[in-house]
Formats: structure tokens, C-alpha cells, sequence
């Protein structure tokens, strides 16, 4: 398998400074600059490997190519462009070569840590569950799949069935799921159950993945949690779990209540920007966007628990693969608002100012629940 090195871009790619922008030169290659692999991996998780071919004076060459190989192509697949994906358990190297020269990094793919079959088996407490292994869409509330958003085999953890969400430059909107249940202002809002309880506090959990020549940070919209309150689908609360701004390579928590004195809803339609209080944020420990997360699995969970009537005591929580990584305390997301909880989750592919370059993310395993929920 072969690529062209044209220019700076894939060098470029890898962080290397100004000065290892590449050379036209008719020098040999005398070694090859290989990036390490950050491991361990698991099936259907992938890599991008970039090769620099240096002259004897360690400048890196423009124009030269390079031909990738795996060792045991049963463990792990590398493609024309050095992207290396897992396939099963076990270990390998990826060896790179131009003009006679080669490098080579080890990888080694693990079993799988938690199931992607869940779904048959639905826990008590469990409003809502998706595995993608069955066709659910028709079910939620609301499905956009914008010509982006598709439910495919062998893109969801461990190579199973998921929903792939592919951004084409300048794309804003890839699509989205919506979920909503319980009490809720009016029957067209579509709740997955009966449309009766009042829910306080609320879990959410996926399994997402972004492609490993992702950038950008988080692509703006991730997930929210929300109240709606309103037949003109006003916010009384809204819980969000985005990257809105810097740092682009965390996991945003930023919630907003659409509440005022004595619990009047002050909102007064969707994403009423005007009326919305924006009262805290905080974000991820883990980098989840940088280069050594981009392009394996992840577990995001997180929690929204409503104050009690006329108190302060609502909590907004993040775990990432089951480790606390962010919480925000002492919100008094909904006044004395009592008559809706929250009733809505939405996974949306929303990129405020378009994404950058055609890219992909990957969603899983998502479900609602009313207790912690967890990866295993």
C-alpha cells in the first residue's frame, strides 16, 4: 500500500515544528520518523500513523512515498494512508518502508471491556435503551438523519452495528436522536413511554467514537438533557454536555435554567437564548479530543438532578469509563417548578460553524436510566 507524501500536510499533522516542514531535495531517505501507537486498542478502534522520510542531515523529504504493511494482518489492518484499525485480541507490528529504508511500531489489541449487546436485557430502572443491534429508529421521539446520521454494521464498539455521523466540510447539522419521556406539555411531543411520570433525576450514557484523523475538539453539540415545559417546547432547565468554546479538547458540562421567582417559566420557546441563565460550567479531566483519545471508544455518562422546590441543591455530573471527571453542585435549575421534570434527551451532530473537513463520529449503547447506569 502506497501514499504520496505531498507538501507539509501530513507532517504538518503530526505536530512537527516549522522547521521540519519538508524539503524538495533528490537525497536519499536515510531513516524513517515513525509516530508511536498510544495503546492498548480494541477492536475496531484505529490509529493514524504518519511517516516523515529524513535525509542523512535529518530533514524531513517531500514527495517520497512510503508503503505501509501489517505483521499479522488478522490483528490489525493498515491502510494506504496509515490509518491502523483493530481487528481481534492479540499483538502485531505496523512497518512502514521508503527507498529501502523502514520503521515499525508495535500494537497490541485486547478483548473487548464491556458488551454491546445490552438491550434484550434492560435493567429496572432503564427508560430507554438502544444497542442499534435492532432497528430502532422509528421509535424515538424525533431521527434527522440530514443525508449524514445512519445506523450501519460493523461501525458501533467492537465492530457491531452503531451510528455513524459523517460532517462534509462546512457542514453544520449531521443529524440527530431525540428521546422524550415522561410528563410532557402535549402528545405530539412523542414520549417513548406512557407520558405520566415526573422525572427528577435522569442518567444518560453512550458509547461514542471519533475518527482518528478528527479534528476540531468535540464538533460543538454532543448531548443535552432538558425540561421541556411548554406546548412552544420552552426550556425550564437544560443540562449540556458539549464543547462550546476553549478548551475545544474537553468535555463540556454547562447548565441553564429557564426559570425565574417563584418558579415562572421564563422561556418562552426552544433555545430562547434571551431568557436562559446560564449558571456554571466545567468541564473533562480527560483530554477526550486530543490525539491520543481520537479514534477509540468511550463511555460518557452523566447525571441531572433537579433541586428541590425553592432550594439550591441540584447536581450536574460527568464519568468517563466509570471515572468521575466533572460535577457542578448547588444549582437551582428549576425554582419551585414542579409540574414538569426532565423529559427530554437529544444526541445531536451539531457543528456551530461547520465542520472543518469531512470527518466521522460513531454513537453506541445509549440509554437512559433512572440510577447510575455504568460501562460494564
Amino acid at each position: 500500500m502506497r501514499i504520496w507524501l505531498l507538501g507539509a500536510a501530513l507532517v504538518l499533522a503530526s505536530a512537527c515544528s516549522i522547521a521540519d516542514v519538508p524539503i524538495q531535495s533528490t537525497d536519499p531517505v536515510a531513516s524513517l520518523e515513525l509516530t508511536p501507537l498510544s495503546g492498548p486498542f480494541r477492536p475496531s478502534e484505529a490509529a493514524l500513523l504518519t511517516a516523515v522520510p529524513r535525509n542523512a542531515s535529518g530533514r524531513a523529504l517531500a514527495g517520497r512515498t512510503v508503503s505501509w504493511t501489517a505483521a499479522d494482518p488478522s490483528v490489525a489492518h493498515v491502510s494506504e494512508v496509515g490509518v491502523v484499525t483493530a481487528l481481534r485480541p492479540g499483538a502485531t507490528r505496523i512497518v512502514v518502508t521508503s527507498e529501502g529504508r523502514t520503521a515499525a511500531t508495535a500494537i497490541t489489541v485486547v478483548p473487548l471491556d464491556r458488551p454491546y449487546l445490552e438491550c434484550a436485557t434492560p435493567k429496572p430502572s432503564w427508560v430507554w435503551c438502544d444497542d442499534f443491534e435492532q432497528d430502532r429508529l422509528a421509535r424515538y421521539s424525533d431521527y434527522g438523519e440530514r443525508g449524514s446520521f445512519h445506523r450501519l454494521p460493523s461501525v458501533g464498539y467492537g465492530g457491531s452495528m452503531g451510528m455513524q455521523a459523517h460532517f462534509k466540510t462546512n457542514q453544520v447539522n449531521a443529524g440527530f436522536l431525540h428521546v422524550r419521556f415522561g410528563k410532557v406539555p402535549a402528545p405530539d411531543f412523542r414520549p417513548v413511554d406512557d407520558g405520566r411520570t415526573v422525572y427528577r433525576d435522569i442518567y444518560w450514557r453512550v458509547y461514542v467514537k471519533y475518527a482518528p484523523w478528527w479534528v476540531g475538539g468535540a464538533g460543538n453539540k454532543v448531548s443535552r438533557a432538558q425540561s421541556l415545559a411548554s406546548t412552544d417546547w420552552a426550556q425550564a432547565m437544560i443540562a449540556h454536555v458539549w464543547t462550546p468554546d476553549e478548551p475545544l479538547d474537553r468535555l463540556w458540562l454547562e447548565p441553564a435554567s429557564g426559570v425565574g421567582f417563584r418558579g415562572r417559566l421564563l422561556t418562552t420557546h426552544y433555545n430562547d437564548f434571551n431568557n436562559l441563565d446560564w449558571v456554571g460550567r466545567t468541564w473533562s479531566k480527560t483530554r477526550l479530543f486530543d490525539s491520543k483519545h481520537i479514534g477509540k471508544w468511550y463511555c460518557v455518562e452523566a447525571r441531572a438532578r433537579l433541586n428541590d422546590p425553592g432550594r439550591s441543591n441540584g447536581v450536574f455530573e460527568l464519568w468517563i469509563d466509570d471515572k468521575p471527571e466533572a460535577r457542578i453542585g448547588g444549582l437551582g435549575w428549576m425554582g419551585s417548578l414542579t409540574e414538569y421534570g426532565i423529559n427530554a434527551v437529544y444526541l445531536e451532530n451539531y457543528w456551530n460553524e461547520g465542520s472543518p473537513q469531512p470527518q466521522d463520529r460513531y454513537f453506541d449503547n445509549f440509554v437512559i436510566a433512572t440510577e447510575r447506569i455504568g460501562c460494564r
